[in-house]
C-alpha cells in the first residue's frame, strides 16, 4: 500500500514538474478545461485502478524491484496489458490541453512513445521470461496499449431489424 501511495505522489510531483515547464516556457496561455478535466480524472482513475490491481492481484507493484508475483489479467488489464501507461499519458496530455500548450502536449507524446517503445522491446521479453505460455497466451489475446471492448451480441442486427 506504501508503495502505490509513493507512486501516486511520484505522479503528482511529474504533473507539477509539467505545469511549472508550462508556465515557465509558455505564460499566461488558456486551455480548454471542458477537454482536459475528463482526460485527467480518466487517466488518474485508470492510473489508480491499475496501481491497485498489480498490488491485489499480482502481489507486487510497479516498479521492477518489487514486481508482481503473479501474471495479472484482471481488472484494467483484461482490456488493455499497459492500462496504467495509457492512464498517465491521458492524464499528462489532459495536463498540457488544460495549460493549452502544444509544446509540452508534443513533448509529452514524445516522452510517452520513449516509453512505450522501451514497454514493447524490453518489459514485454521480460514478462515473457517470467511467466512463459500463460504471458504469450495473454499477449496474443490482450491489446498492447488501446483496450478493444466486446461487441454487443446482436446489437447491429436488432438495430438494422427496426429499420423501416
Amino acid at each position: 500500500m506504501l508503495d502505490d501511495l509513493a507512486f501516486i505522489l511520484g505522479l503528482a510531483l511529474l504533473a507539477g514538474v509539467e505545469l511549472g515547464l508550462v508556465w515557465v516556457i509558455e505564460p499566461g496561455l488558456r486551455g480548454n478545461a471542458w477537454l482536459a478535466l475528463p482526460m485527467i480524472g480518466g487517466g488518474m482513475g485508470l492510473v489508480i485502478w491499475s496501481v491497485r490491481t498489480l498490488s491485489v492481484a499480482g502481489l507486487g507493484t510497479p516498479a521492477p524491484v518489487v514486481a508482481t508475483q503473479k501474471l495479472v489479467q484482471s481488472g484494467p488489464y483484461r482490456y488493455s496489458r499497459n492500462p496504467m501507461t495509457l492512464g498517465a499519458s491521458l492524464f499528462y496530455l489532459g495536463l498540457a490541453v488544460w495549460a493549452g500548450s502544444w509544446l509540452v502536449f508534443g513533448l509529452v507524446l514524445l516522452i510517452f512513445t520513449a516509453l512505450l517503445t522501451y514497454i514493447y522491446v524490453y518489459e514485454s521479453r521480460e514478462l515473457a521470461a517470467r511467466f512463459g505460455v500463460k504471458y504469450s497466451a495473454y499477449r496474443c489475446s490482450t491489446p498492447f496499449l488501446f483496450p478493444r471492448f466486446p461487441a454487443r451480441r446482436g446489437g447491429l442486427q436488432k438495430a438494422h431489424a427496426r429499420l423501416p
